[in-house]
């Protein structure tokens, strides 16, 4: 235990021992998150995105109005949907991205004059998708509004017609999110940030002591191996807590990111993947042959991350192959959850495999990192 305490209050001490140092160690992250947040897609193809047209109006003009939705749009992968129940299990699912429901009276309210709406159900399971139909929902409502429906007038002018009213768009099952780019990528950047920090930051540290010949010694010393890699495990798992709970609490009261749920089960969940980053990034410097390597390792699995993590891009517009690895990543299982918690508010006991998915990684990392130690030092 004292061999512990000892490994562990020291790299603490080279971590917070220069005060702008550590500074830089807990602002970085946050500019990182800034900065990712301004990385948003203005336009994203629709040729990969599932969307289910459910018509609730079963009157004849309904029923035509939900066949010329299908056919205005000219899409195969837009589907006309007949029971709510299967599409709201194939929206959990990620088998449809987003359901566009025609409410019921909607064709009598709409040729009465009287306020009507379109209901938007997004997927919790492809929310980046999601948001895409919903703008294009937006958008095309924007260009009804702006004279998409027009009158002609007796000198042959055309104008807006102000007697047919612009429907409403209400997104479903999403309370107080504006269900846009930033809050939806807000979750994978928190994750990905939190990461690359961890990630690179222990590798390092443990690649800056291998090169020095410090773990050359534990070779010809009984010094417990134990001791130092849960040593060096906890001194930076402290950082990682305290950029968590910084990066969390930064993202909601000074981007303004809208959030749903409970922050104390996204700040477990955030608090996990930051432990399985550290044990990833462990176990690579233990593995690598010296610190060049290590470093190199480490660059290359936050470049796939970021581009494979399902962060920025959705996995279903990767290449085959991508989308065979991009499910097996941590990164990919830690921001599917969160955005589910997050964006969707779903419980956390309908995310139980996916919690599971990431303890096991954890646990399987930390161990392989303590018995390669242990071979390498015989």
């Amino acid at each position: 235990m004292n061999s512990f305490f000892q490994h562990f209050l020291t790299e603490l001490k080279y971590i917070i021992r220069n005060p702008i140092y550590f500074a830089i160690l807990i602002i970085t992250p946050f500019l990182l998150l800034t900065v990712s947040l301004m990385f948003i897609p203005t336009e994203r193809a629709l040729d990969d995105i599932s969307i289910g047209v459910l018509g609730e109006d079963r009157t004849f003009l309904g029923k035509y109005l939900a066949n010329f939705i299908l056919g205005f749009l000219k899409q195969e992968n837009i589907y006309k949907i007949t029971d709510k129940d299967q599409a709201l299990t194939a929206l959990d699912k990620g088998e449809i991205d987003g359901l566009i429901v025609i409410p019921v009276g909607f064709t009598a309210n709409m040729l009465q004059g009287n306020d009507t709406y379109i209901s938007y159900i997004p997927s919790s399971a492809s929310l980046l998708e999601s948001v895409t139909i919903f703008k294009l929902l937006r958008t095309a409502l924007g260009e009804i509004e702006y004279g998409a429906m027009i009158e002609m007038d007796m000198d042959e002018k055309m104008k807006p017609s102000r007697d047919v009213k612009v429907p409403e768009l209400r997104v479903e099952g999403i309370e107080h999110n504006t269900l846009d780019y930033p809050d939806v990528m807000a979750p994978g950047v928190l994750a990905f940030v939190i990461l690359s920090t961890m990630l690179i930051g222990i590798t390092g540290s443990v690649s800056r002591e291998k090169d020095k010949g410090i773990i050359d010694g534990f070779i010809v010393t009984p010094s417990s191996r134990l001791s130092y890699v849960l040593g060096k495990y906890c001194a930076h798992s402290v950082l990682g807590l305290v950029q968590t709970i910084s990066l969390l609490l930064g993202s909601i009261y000074i981007l303004n990111i809208n959030f749903e749920g409970s922050i104390l089960i996204v700040g477990l969940l955030l608090t996990i993947g930051m432990l399985t980053y550290l044990s990833l990034g462990l176990l690579i410097s233990v593995f690598s042959p010296n610190g060049d390597v290590s470093m190199g390792i480490a660059a290359a699995i936050v470049f796939l991350m970021f581009l494979g993590g399902g962060v920025f891009f959705p996995i279903s517009q990767m290449p085959k192959a991508m989308q065979f690895i991009a499910p097996a990543l941590p990164i990919t299982v830690l921001t599917d959850v969160l955005r589910k918690l997050m964006i969707a508010g779903k419980p956390l006991g309908s995310l139980l495999n996916e919690s599971i998915y990431l303890f096991s990684y954890l646990g399987a990392s930390l161990i392989a990192s303590l018995i390669i130690f242990r071979i390498k030092t015989k």
